[in-house]
C-alpha cells in the first residue's frame, strides 16, 4: 500500500467480529450417598450451596469461518444439613470438587485462522438437578446421578491486524 506524503501507514486492529454469545457446560456425577432427591422433580432435596473456584477456562481456536472453544469451570458443591438428628458425631455436610467442560462450535462467516479473540466471561447460572442412574444397585435403593449444567453469556471480540492509511496534518 502507497501513501503520499501527507497520509501515514498505521498498523491496528480492525473488528471483524462482535457479539455475545452463549456457551454451555455439562457434566454429570453420582450423586454423594445421603443427598436426597426427589425422584419425580429430580430437586436435590438438601440445601446446596455452589461455589464457583476460580475463573473459567476457555482455549479459543479460530477456523475459516468457525470459532471453537474448549474448556471448563471448577465447581465445589457443598450439601448442607444431611443429617439433622441431635448426634454432634454424623457429618453434617458432603463437598464435591466438580470439573465442568464446556464445548461449543460457532459459526462466523468472514473471520479466520489468524485473527486474534478476545472474550469477557460471564456465569449465567449453574444449576444441579437429580437424574435416575441406569444401572440397577444390588445393595441399596434407587441410585442417582446429579446433571450439572453452566450457562455462559461470553462478550467476543475477532479482530484482524490491518495496514490503514490516515491523513496527517501538515505544518
Amino acid at each position: 500500500m502507497n501513501c503520499d506524503k501527507t497520509i501515514k501507514e498505521i498498523k491496528t486492529f480492525v473488528v471483524v467480529f462482535r457479539d455475545t454469545l452463549t456457551k454451555i457446560g455439562e457434566a454429570t456425577i453420582p450423586a454423594p450417598i445421603g443427598v436426597d432427591i426427589d425422584p419425580k422433580t429430580g430437586e436435590v432435596n438438601v440445601p446446596l450451596e455452589i461455589t464457583p473456584m476460580g475463573d473459567v477456562v476457555l482455549n479459543p481456536i479460530i477456523g475459516k469461518n468457525k470459532l471453537v472453544n474448549e474448556g471448563s469451570l471448577k465447581i465445589m458443591l457443598t450439601f448442607k444439613d444431611l443429617y439433622p438428628g441431635p448426634c454432634p458425631d454424623v457429618r453434617k455436610s458432603i463437598s464435591h470438587e466438580v470439573l465442568v467442560p464446556i464445548q461449543s462450535v460457532h459459526k462466523i462467516e468472514e473471520i479466520c485462522p489468524e485473527d486474534h479473540i478476545q472474550e469477557k466471561v460471564e456465569i449465567k447460572s449453574i444449576k444441579v438437578k437429580g437424574i435416575p442412574d441406569k444401572s440397577i444397585s444390588k445393595f441399596a435403593g434407587r441410585k442417582m446421578n446429579l446433571l450439572i449444567k453452566v450457562t455462559l453469556q461470553v462478550e467476543v471480540i475477532i479482530a484482524r491486524e490491518e495496514i490503514i492509511c490516515v491523513q496527517v496534518q501538515s505544518k
